[in-house]
């Protein structure tokens, strides 16, 4: 059925809404508009227009899309095109959002990515990953200069305080989701971005202002990435990733580049893809040239974990001494405040994890009481070191140490909402070796 055509009956659902919400068809229009006026849709919509979805009308997708998130908002609850009756574009998003086209493009995508993951669309967040989209997106990444002209021509201004608030949040989201796992709070996320970035993003703002607006959406987007990965849904982290780097390609921050790199070697490594994680890992390592000394840290430990999956125990050796050497200098630099986490036992954590699997049980020791020198409030790192501890044990054919370790990180793991972290548990107390990246 084509957008505007009219069905036999009325639309009984969305009349039932509009009565609980005690709202007329023109203050609804009144409600839309005001969304698509935020969002820069370019659609007129006045009381006539809900009047004809009312008697049966189907409204095209923005459309849709816009009158489902106000009510959605206003009855704090989700409500689908679906339950409307209308048809659904969750198939059509899943689609666009692997491609790697213009800036405007990336807004429209992860605005639609957040409202339909803020109301647990299942179609699209369950969309398949692949594998084939990243390549050319990563070249043209890592050879393409900035955009020229990044600033906004929106009606709503934005404001330094408004670009606070989302880095704000995304601190706030990211602590809850270590502390408690990737599928506990991303909805109430994604609600947020919803909200508050998808209209900043079609604001007005300066370059300069554009600048620092794209990087706290690249943060918050690979936030999300990172707890749908921890959620075991590596189709919606991987389109989050893909969105958020032509964002960052468009200010050219190669730091944040490098971040999407190594985002995506752990999406390959889920998916059993060696080769694709050394790749995206040797990638994060060239984006890395010119950033601060702290990232290019980051992309090096990443680097060895990559080739001790792919069984180079010499060359994780030779990459995790590049990543303390570069860590040693970078702290009395600056660095990124999205990396701010990523502190020795950090890096000493992620070296322990890479000896581990590359059989270089000795080393891995070293490293492990390195990391476990220091205490930390991030339960979810907290367990992974447990798993590092109990493998380098089963390596080492201590098996009392194995089973008691083991059952430490389960206990410890007991209220983390966290299927890969489950996963990986299952795989420990079978005994089997290490492959989670």
């Amino acid at each position: 059925m084509s957008p505007g055509s009219v069905k036999a009956e009325r639309n009984e659902e969305l009349l039932r809404h509009l009565e609980t919400l005690g709202w007329s068809i023109s203050g609804f229009a009144r409600r839309i508009a005001a969304r698509c006026e935020a969002v820069r849709l370019p659609y007129s919509v006045v009381t006539s227009t809900v009047s004809r979805w009312c008697k049966g009308a189907t409204p095209g997708d923005d459309l849709a899309a816009a009158a489902c998130h106000v009510l959605s908002a206003a009855l704090h609850r989700a409500v689908t095109p679906e339950s409307l009756g209308w048809p659904s574009d969750t198939g059509l998003v899943a689609a666009q959002s692997l491609e790697y086209l213009h800036v405007s493009h990336s807004v429209r995508m992860l605005s639609r990515l957040w409202a339909l993951d803020a109301m647990r669309r299942r179609t699209v967040v369950k969309s398949a990953f692949s594998p084939s989209v990243f390549g050319p997106a990563s070249r043209e990444a890592l050879v393409m200069p900035a955009d020229v002209d990044i600033s906004g021509h929106g009606q709503h201004k934005v404001t330094a305080v408004d670009i606070d608030l989302l880095d704000e949040q995304t601190r706030l989201y990211g602590k809850l989701d270590s502390q408690h796992g990737g599928g506990k709070f991303r909805s109430v996320f994604a609600s947020m971005m919803d909200t508050h970035a998808t209209p900043m993003l079609n604001g007005a703002f300066s370059a300069r202002t554009g600048r620092r607006l794209y990087g706290s959406v690249v943060d918050a987007s690979l936030a999300m990435a990172s707890m749908a990965y921890d959620d075991q849904l590596p189709g919606l982290a991987q389109r989050y990733d893909l969105q958020a780097m032509r964002l960052a390609q468009a200010i050219g921050d190669r730091a944040r580049i490098t971040r999407v790199h190594i985002h995506q070697a752990r999406l390959a490594a889920a998916q059993k893809g060696q080769d694709d994680v050394l790749a995206h890992a040797r990638s994060a390592v060239l984006a890395a040239e010119g950033a601060p000394l702290l990232v290019r840290a980051y992309a090096c430990v990443t680097e060895a974990r990559a080739w001790a999956l792919n069984g180079q125990p010499d060359q994780v050796v030779a990459a995790v001494k590049r990543a303390r050497e570069l860590f040693a200098r970078a702290q009395s630099g600056p660095s990124p405040a999205w990396l701010e986490w990523f502190d020795l036992r950090e890096l000493e954590g992620q070296a322990a994890w890479a000896f581990a699997v590359a059989g270089l049980a000795e080393q891995g020791v070293q490293a492990l009481k390195k990391a476990s020198a220091f205490s930390s409030d991030r339960t979810r790192d907290t367990v992974e070191l447990m798993i590092t501890e109990a493998e380098l044990a089963r390596l080492r054919g201590d098996s009392a140490t194995h089973a008691a370790v083991a059952k430490r990180a389960s206990q410890a793991a007991q209220h983390l909402m966290s299927r890969r972290l489950s996963e990986r548990l299952d795989h420990l107390n079978a005994g089997k070796p290490l492959h989670g990246f």
